[in-house]
């Protein structure tokens, strides 16, 4: 009776680890998703192909500033999630090469405003720096 017990016991911990690692890449597959569609929405807007500021009026201007400042951050992070959680599925890190690409990849977005380039240098510094001391 007791090996039977240990045989169920072993027969629950691997359906638990095989339906964390399902939910594992349901969440890379996710946050590249998210990610994809931030990165449409800021090619949209920083390229100018959408704009909602059409009269110069001052809300609508911060608003799009902050929908094209948002999107690269956002793109950012939901990229990251997926590359680390990938990353960690495959029990490798992230390295310094990946992350740095990721970072001049979003950068390139904001070319064209100086603003938008700056606020999203900061928030992806910012961001860098609370994940690599979230990972301690």
């Amino acid at each position: 009776m007791a090996k039977f017990r240990k045989k169920t016991m072993k027969n629950r911990k691997t359906k638990k680890r095989r339906l964390n690692e399902e939910y594992a890449y349901r969440t890379v597959i996710s946050s590249a998703i998210l990610g994809g569609v931030f990165f449409i929405i800021s090619l949209f807007f920083n390229i100018g192909i959408v704009s909602i500021a059409f009269n110069q009026n001052t809300y609508l201007l911060i608003g799009d500033f902050f929908i094209k400042f948002l999107s690269i951050i956002l793109f950012f992070l939901f990229m990251t999630i997926s590359i680390g959680n990938y990353k960690e599925l495959t029990g490798k890190p992230v390295t310094w090469k990946e992350l740095v690409l990721l970072v001049i990849f979003s950068l390139i977005q904001a070319i064209t405003d100086g603003l938008v380039f700056a606020f999203s240098l900061m928030g992806i510094f910012i961001l860098v720096i609370y994940l690599f001391f979230l990972q301690e």
